[in-house]
C-alpha cells in the first residue's frame, strides 16, 4: 500500500509558509514553466510545487534547500489528520511506503513525531520526478516489490492521483470533507476512517501483500 504524507496521514501543508518560501524563490529569480493538476491547496503552496515541478539539476537543488527550510518550520507544528491512529491500526500489518511532496527531512521527522512507521520512503529528492509523475510511485513499488496491479495508494489530492494512474495502481481518494474535487476513482472516502472502510472491505487488503 502506498500513501500520501501530507493531509492524508498528517496535516503539514497548514502549519508551513509557503507564501514565505515562494517569496524568496520568486526574489531568486525562479518562476514555474509547467503547471501540475489543479486542486485544493493554498495557491502559495501550488505555485511553489509547481516551480518545483519545473526544475531540475542544480537549480531544484537551490530551489529545494529554500522550500525544505520552511518545511520544517512547519513539520515543527504538525498535527494528525482526523482518525490517524484508527486507519494506522486497521493496515498495520499491510506493508506500506509512503511516497510524497515534500522533501525527505520533513517527511522523516514528521513520521517520528506522529509514530507512523512505513516500510518504504520515496520522498521529494532531485533525479526523480516528482507526482503528479508516476516515477516516485513506481520507486515505491520497486522498492516493496511488487506490481502497479497488486497495490493501492491512498492520497488527498489530484496529483496523487494522476501519479497512482500513471503508474497503473488503484487509487483511493481522500477528500477531507471538501464537496469539490476532480477525482475520477470510484473509491473516494471523507477522511481516513472511510479509506479504511474501502481498503479493508472494497478492495480486501491483504497483510500478505501491499494490496
Amino acid at each position: 500500500m502506498l500513501l500520501d504524507l501530507d493531509k492524508t496521514l498528517v496535516n503539514v501543508e497548514d502549519h508551513t509558509d509557503y507564501c514565505a518560501a515562494l517569496r524568496e524563490l520568486e526574489t531568486g529569480g525562479f518562476a514555474p514553466r509547467v503547471a501540475g493538476p489543479e486542486t485544493y491547496w493554498g495557491k502559495c503552496t501550488k505555485r511553489v510545487m509547481d516551480i518545483l515541478l519545473s526544475l531540475e539539476g542544480e537549480a531544484w537543488e537551490r530551489a529545494n534547500d529554500v522550500v525544505e527550510k520552511y518545511e520544517m518550520q512547519g513539520a515543527a507544528s504538525s498535527t494528525p489528520m482526523p482518525y490517524l491512529r484508527e486507519f494506522l491500526e486497521a493496515v498495520r500489518e499491510v506493508p506500506k511506503a509512503i511516497v510524497t511532496l515534500l522533501s525527505p527531512r520533513p517527511t522523516a521527522y514528521v513520521l517520528e513525531r506522529h509514530g507512523v512507521a512505513v516500510d518504504v520512503l520515496v520522498a521529494r529528492e532531485r533525479g526523480i520526478r516528482p507526482k503528479p509523475h508516476p516515477d516516485p510511485v513506481l520507486k515505491a513499488l520497486e522498492k516493496l516489490g511488487v506490481g502497479p496491479s497488486e497495490a493501492v495508494m491512498v492520497g488527498d489530492s489530484e496529483w496523487d492521483e494522476a501519479a497512482a494512474s500513471a503508474a497503473g495502481v488503484a487509487f483511493v481518494a481522500v477528500t477531507n470533507g471538501r464537496p469539490r474535487h476532480s477525482f475520477k476513482t470510484i473509491y473516494v472516502a471523507e477522511n481516513l476512517r472511510g479509506a479504511a472502510t474501502i481498503l479493508l472491505h472494497a478492495l480486501k487488503i491483504r497483510p500478505v501483500s501491499a494490496v
